[in-house]
């Protein structure tokens, strides 16, 4: 049988170079180079159909000198053999996600548009020989994606000069030269590999809700959205659908960033909480007797009177509390409800079935007052503890909650002042478990905000800059209970070893400490998890939580996201 007209012409595409533009006057050039570019003048504003309705077989495309806002979804899937793409001196913000779907192109051009980051789907374009991101709006991202550039081994030539890089990055960037440029990505790609950065980019599944059924949510890109939507709840006042959603200026991230630092501090803290077993309730010298520090995840786990009632990946009551936590807030709609996060706790409680390793908790879930007045029941409780059987009532329990709640008016250090202090006290009354509460919560709201991690522990390093000698240690000589603020100092000796050695090596430390080993890394996952986020947490230890928490936690997530609003 001979070949059909259709398969004439694929075959021809093979051979030809699509092209849709024109020959481009001084004035032009110099217009898209300023961004001065003028409306009309018969430039395309998207994709051309041709080469989104149907498959085609071309090599080659060249659509630069345009307008075009977006590069569509599906243009891998009708452009599956395409080897070289320009699309530069357009208007692109974004690229997205699918973009690893050309897994044969060779040379990219994305030069003199305003793509301010790239999706993390970008590093699987192994193929890729040449490429320009030049003179667009990128940043030296804290997501470590330019340094995983260097995981392209065929990559050659890489030009990025006159982005939005800082001063020492610029000049490597402008002056050193392509070569020397990827030969340091390559070396902070193989460092990585050793455990100073991240191993790789983490990919969250996100589903979006009802919210999102929107024709706007396809016309430009996920940040545009997140600004209209922001607009429209202020302007109407209507938070129906979101009512979560910060209010503009909130933070200085974008919609993506927002998303991948809250995933980081959520999936940062479950992380530290199921590493916190292996060390829980164990003195350093314990520790280090029944584990390496090297390779901690290949460790097997010890088996004794507490652990045998876990697994690998299990998480503890503290990763279930923020879960609690954070199913009041979306329940009532961005209120922090005592009342109701007391029931949800007293339901835990009673369902958990491991050992408590809180005494506040054990003592709170024997009050039956509890449920109704949890405040008035946690004053009891602290009030009337015997001393003689050295209780601890001001342990790091108090913790675990902040990070359900700080996602409720995170933008208002006050109001996380009153939500943290009302939470709490609710648990916790001992003034130093509030001090430690409201501390840690607008740490995370800092972060949240996009400050810097020093900016953000700086009223933590004040308050434990000013205790005295034992004031932030009491332990329970059954089991070492951490105090709150000895959790926080511990934060803050882990944040020093996370600037230089990164995640993993930081919540390592922690875990080394013993003690309230689960609440410990759980706090120090949660912070370093939110500056570093979600892309670039260890995929290694990813994988050992239990995948049935896995999938409660990503649909709260998902929720919540639809409920800030968040593409």
């Amino acid at each position: 049988m001979g070949a059909s007209a259709s398969s004439l012409l694929e075959i021809q595409d093979l051979e030809e170079e699509f092209e849709n533009r024109r020959s481009v006057t001084a004035e032009e050039y110099f217009n898209h180079s300023t961004n001065r570019v003028k409306p009309g003048d018969n430039k395309l504003t998207s994709v051309p159909p041709e080469l989104c309705n149907k498959v085609r077989l071309l090599r080659s495309v060249d659509l630069s000198f345009n307008n075009i806002v977006e590069i569509p979804v599906g243009l891998p899937l009708t452009l599956p053999h395409l080897q070289h793409l320009n699309i530069s001196h357009n208007q692109l913000t974004f690229l997205p996600d699918s973009i690893f779907g050309f897994i044969h192109l060779q040379s990219l051009d994305l030069s003199y548009n305003h793509i301010s980051s790239l999706p993390q789907s970008f590093t699987s374009l192994h193929q890729l020989n040449k490429l320009d991101l030049s003179h667009n709006l990128l940043r030296k991202p804290k997501s470590y994606l330019l340094i995983y550039l260097g995981n392209l081994d065929k990559l050659s030539v890489l030009l990025v000069g006159r982005n939005k890089f800082t001063p020492e990055f610029r000049v490597l960037s402008e002056t050193e030269g392509s070569e020397k440029l990827i030969l340091h990505l390559r070396s902070c790609f193989f460092k990585s590999q050793e455990g100073d950065l991240p191993s790789q980019c983490n990919i969250f599944r996100r589903e979006r809700g009802p919210v999102f059924d929107s024709k706007i949510l396809n016309s430009g890109s996920a940040q545009s959205f997140f600004n209209q939507i922001q607009t429209q709840a202020v302007n109407t006042g209507n938070r129906l659908l979101t009512p979560l959603i910060p209010p503009p200026q909130a933070t200085t991230l974008d919609s993506e960033a927002i998303k991948d630092k809250l995933l980081g501090m959520f999936y940062g803290s479950v992380v530290g909480d199921c590493m916190g077993v292996f060390t829980q309730s164990f003195t350093p010298t314990q520790a280090e007797f029944h584990y390496q520090r090297d390779f901690f995840i290949k460790n097997k786990l010890y088996v004794d009177e507490y652990r045998c009632h876990f697994s690998r990946g299990s998480v503890t009551l503290a990763s279930q509390v923020v879960g609690a936590v954070l199913d009041s807030v979306m329940g009532w709609g961005g209120v922090v409800d005592e009342l109701d996060y007391a029931k949800k706790l007293h339901e835990l409680i009673k369902s958990y079935g491991k050992p408590l390793t809180s005494s506040v908790m054990q003592g709170l879930a024997a009050k039956s007052k509890f449920i109704v007045d949890p405040t008035a029941a946690a004053r009891e409780w602290m009030e009337q503890t015997d001393t003689a059987t050295e209780q601890v009532v001001c342990d790091s329990f108090c913790l675990p909650p902040m990070l359900g709640l700080v996602v409720s008016q995170f933008h208002d250090l006050r109001e996380i002042e009153r939500n943290a202090t009302r939470i709490c006290k609710s648990t916790h009354a001992a003034p130093d478990n509030v001090t430690a509460a409201i501390l840690l919560a607008q740490c995370l709201a800092k972060l949240i905000q996009g400050l810097p991690l020093d900016t953000a522990l700086e009223e933590i390093e004040t308050k434990l800059t000013g205790l005295k000698p034992g004031d932030e240690e009491k332990n329970n000589n059954i089991i070492q209970m951490s105090h709150p603020l000895t959790t926080l100092k511990h934060l803050t000796e882990c944040v020093r070893v996370y600037k230089n050695k990164g995640f993993k090596a930081a919540v390592i430390v922690n875990l080394f400490k013993g003690g309230e080993a689960s609440v410990g890394s759980l706090v120090v996952g949660a912070v370093l998890g939110l500056d570093t986020g979600y892309a670039n947490l260890p995929s290694d230890w990813l994988e050992v939580i239990d995948p049935d928490f896995r999938l409660i936690l990503d649909r709260r997530l998902n929720t919540l996201f639809d409920m800030m609003g968040i593409p």
